[in-house]
């Protein structure tokens, strides 16, 4: 009985193309054209009758395929012409499905999204790693579906995951079909990625501190490492993106009063956010009393203490390592805690949620705010927090009078 991977493989050597199939010929793929109106033909590929070898074999028939049918050349002589003389397939056919994610990694990265290396170890690369882990094995699947579901495995119980993942291989495999000739079975359709995504991951409620929370956090933080104090103050005055911390530098404005500017530019699909000046939120004390650190003027100076790497360099800082700081700070846990047990998810984004709620109880027009935060009014409504119980109780009783 032939394995699931042989009949697959044979399935997509015949989708469109009257005629053709494959077999094992003492260890090797031979394929062969027996056909009405066509002449009969078969030949070696360069490659063993095993699952992994699958990839390379379609990618190599795809470019014979358009040579035979011309007529001029014998399957033989095609398949020597393609992989004797074209420089593009020799890479594809010697790695298969790895150059294919290669391709689509650079399409990210130096393509129209121009992602970071972050973001592709982060939200692709795990992915398309069980993606390879997959194709590669003994069971390997068929198509777009099957490869899909034999994914997915890996992130089972895990709603969020499963979901990039669906999102990712669907991209992947688009790219594949498009770019790299595959058969169009291994494309992902919408009905596939509802069938095997599972259910959707309960929405979070996201929690986002008081400016008192706040004061105390950094405070205790502060105590132990001051460079660590610096950095949770500058996100909470400039309501930073963390990785943003990378991208800070004091200059003069137009004007010529000193101002701190950041030149990040997330992206975002086809939207990028502009390069811009910072400006400060003042926090309050539960005395009323302003807290606004003169952190840009400390930097300008070069007394801004940050944390450094151990070869003295300032140190890269980003979301995991913000976050694996504030997890080994007990006042932290202490408030996640606090916060959880309410159905509150408490992240290092919660400092910018709190410069979006402070900026709108301190009056400011929502598209300043937008501009000063680097993104677009439909993110800020969709993505960010507004207002708290707080500061919503504060603003009905200012209004009446109570």
């Amino acid at each position: 009985m032939a394995a699931k991977w042989e009949e697959g493989f044979r399935a997509a050597v015949k989708t469109g193309r009257q005629g053709w199939t494959v077999g094992n010929n003492s260890g090797k793929v031979r394929l062969k054209i027996r056909a009405k109106d066509l002449r009969t033909d078969s030949a070696n590929l360069p490659f063993p009758w095993t699952a992994e070898a699958v990839g390379d074999a379609l990618l190599l028939i795809n470019r014979v395929y358009p040579l035979w049918m011309q007529g001029d050349v014998s399957l033989k002589q095609a398949i020597a012409e393609v992989t004797g003389t074209s420089d593009k397939l020799k890479p594809t056919a010697n790695k298969g499905w790895p150059s294919i994610v290669e391709s689509f990694r650079e399409s990210l990265q130096e393509g129209r999204n121009q992602i970071l290396d972050s973001t592709y170890r982060d939200n692709y690369e795990p992915y398309y790693n069980e993606t390879l882990k997959a194709l590669r094995s003994r069971s390997s699947p068929a198509d777009g579906h099957e490869l899909l579901k034999q994914t997915l495995k890996r992130w089972a119980g895990k709603p969020s995951s499963r979901a990039a993942c669906c999102l990712a291989l669907r991209n992947l495999m688009d790219h594949a079909v498009s770019r790299h000739q595959m058969p169009a079975s291994w494309r992902i359709s919408q009905t596939s990625i509802k069938e095997l995504r599972g259910r959707p991951a309960e929405k979070k409620t996201k929690a986002t501190l008081t400016d008192a929370e706040v004061l105390r956090l950094i405070e205790a933080v502060e105590t132990r490492n001051n460079a660590w104090g610096n950095v949770l103050r500058l996100m909470v005055l400039f309501g930073l993106r963390p990785v943003e911390l990378q991208y800070l530098a004091p200059r003069r404005t137009e004007a010529g009063d000193l101002g701190l500017w950041c030149s990040y530019r997330k992206i975002s699909g086809p939207n990028r956010c502009d390069p811009r000046w910072l400006l400060p939120l003042p926090l309050e004390k539960p005395s009323g009393e302003q807290v606004s650190w003169n952190l840009c003027q400390a930097m300008d100076a070069g007394l801004l203490e940050l944390p450094v790497g151990r070869d003295g360099d300032l140190r890269k800082l980003n979301g995991r390592y913000v976050l694996n700081h504030l997890n080994r700070q007990p006042e932290w846990l202490e408030l996640k805690q606090q916060y959880e047990a309410k159905g509150m998810w408490l992240r290092p984004y919660s400092f910018r949620d709190g410069y979006s709620v402070r900026a709108h109880r301190y009056g400011i027009e929502t598209a300043q705010i937008c501009r000063a935060m680097g993104h677009g009014l439909a993110a800020h409504s969709r993505a960010y927090e507004s207002a708290t119980d707080a500061t919503t109780r504060a603003a009905f009783e200012k209004a009446i009078g109570s």
